[in-house]
């Protein structure tokens, strides 16, 4: 907390010195259309909480601040995120007055094909964002754009790679993997880390964590299908077309770290220690940990001066190298009671250069705007260097996510999960099995 509380003041010092050049005095960043005395209330909504949020509210203070100081904020964040998309559909398709909303890659196109979300082309068009979308990381951009238009602005950048614990590597005399490490030799080194340190036939630390897990959605194993030269959709979403001896290897893969090798701690495992796997990384408990950007901050305060840890990229598979990445975006509902003042305070917050960089080092997050990706981490963090190259320039080169459509939201819920989290629960073990049965399920879901 120290460390954050000393890098928060740091980068507030560094804007009060005047040593990042104001864009304020060049820029305009209401778009003409709204009265500066207007009074009322403008109500967003979105799943992060104390802590996360806090690098959106202050951007949000300084807009109503300066340009609207009679407008009020009404703030409904910190949502549970499994709450968040059963809701919010229920309450835009009643008509609820939503102002603004956080909007992720995987619902995009759900919400713009329901007419829950607007089309903001009208927006970018009349009063256009300084940068966009020149500036801003293309795949974030395309994420949010339906049948050509754009639903959404991507606030973020999010790829994953993997957390090395060095210290293990040199117990063992290995190397730690590299963005040319092949998924093979992953397997080796995860299964030579792999250990039972009191010999009572216990795992006490794992080579690998955090690749598979109960409940999660497609996208953490779409860069390992693709990895493996599968894919889950046609090219127009139509139809599955998982049913190949790439994607089932992919997956097969995956399930073999659990049921396999046993170099990947089961659901029963993390449930019977207590922690979640980044504590068990953060516990010394695990040598490779998977998890995106935004966690190096947090193990940074975890682990401190427990063991030497670096991040690594994630391996290159035989149909070649891709990297998850994913992302989130603000949105305004189409039942917005103030759109126009939405779309200023979007601009706004994610335009500015002049709170950009702070953004980015209060959430350790990569910015939607690439120039800023130099700020997410702290030039004094040990790991800052390796964070660059592993995220920043590997993560948003290779960076792929599944092809979203109207009906991801539905299928991935009602079949990817519900039938991957038998493999990975352990009731099944045979992928190809798994694999058919989602594809059979995806084409009476899309008609293919």
């Amino acid at each position: 907390m120290i460390r954050k509380i000393a890098l928060l003041i740091t980068v507030l010092a560094l804007f009060s010195l005047g040593f990042v050049s104001s864009a304020q005095d060049m820029t305009d960043w209401t778009c003409g259309t709204l009265d500066g005395d207007m009074s009322g209330a403008i109500t967003i909504t979105g799943w992060e909480g104390p802590g996360e949020v806090d690098k959106f509210l202050l951007a949000f203070d300084e807009f109503f601040g300066e340009y609207y100081p009679n407008v009020e904020q009404i703030l409904n964040t910190g949502v549970n995120w499994g709450d968040y998309w059963t809701t919010l559909p229920a309450q835009l398709a009643g008509g609820a007055e939503i102002d603004m909303a956080w909007m992720h890659d995987t619902r995009n196109d759900t919400f713009a094909a329901n007419g829950w979300a607007l089309n903001l082309d009208g927006y970018l068009e009349a009063c256009p964002i300084p940068g966009w979308p020149e500036k801003f990381v293309t795949s974030q951009v395309d994420a949010f754009n339906y049948q050509g238009s754009q639903y959404a602005i991507p606030y973020d950048l999010a790829p994953g790679g993997l957390y090395i614990n060095l210290d293990l590597f040199e117990e063992a005399g290995l190397e730690p993997p590299g963005e040319h490490t092949s998924f093979e030799e992953f397997t080796e080194l995860a299964i030579a880390l792999t250990q039972d340190t009191d010999g009572d036939g216990d795992t006490d630390i794992w080579g690998t964590s955090n690749l598979v897990s109960v409940g999660r959605g497609a996208g953490g194993a779409y860069w390992v299908i693709k990895s493996f030269g599968g894919e889950m959709f046609n090219d127009d979403n139509t139809a599955s077309v998982m049913n190949t001896p790439e994607t089932v290897a992919a997956i097969q893969w995956m399930a073999d770290l659990l049921w396999g090798s046993g170099a990947h701690p089961t659901a029963e495992n993390i449930a019977a220690s207590g922690f979640t796997t980044e504590f068990l990384f953060a516990n010394g408990n695990v040598a490779m940990h998977y998890a995106l950007n935004d966690a190096a901050s947090r193990m940074w305060e975890l682990v401190g001066d427990s063991f030497n840890w670096t991040v690594v990229a994630t391996p290159t598979g035989p149909a070649g190298r891709y990297n998850f990445i994913g992302g989130s975006a603000f949105s305004i509902p189409s039942s917005a009671a103030h759109p126009d003042l939405s779309y200023e305070l979007i601009r706004f917050t994610l335009a500015n250069p002049d709170h950009l960089c702070r953004t980015a080092a209060m959430g350790a997050a990569l910015t939607s705007q690439s120039e800023f990706h130099n700020c997410a981490a702290p030039d004094d963090a040990p790991y800052a260097d390796a964070y660059h190259e592993v995220f920043s320039v590997i993560g948003a080169r290779d960076g792929v996510h599944p092809p979203y459509h109207s009906k991801y939201l539905e299928w991935e819920s009602s079949i990817w999960v519900a039938n991957m989290d038998l493999l990975w629960t352990g009731e099944e073990r045979d992928a190809a099995a798994v694999v058919q049965r989602v594809h059979d399920q995806t084409n009476a879901l899309l008609g293919g």
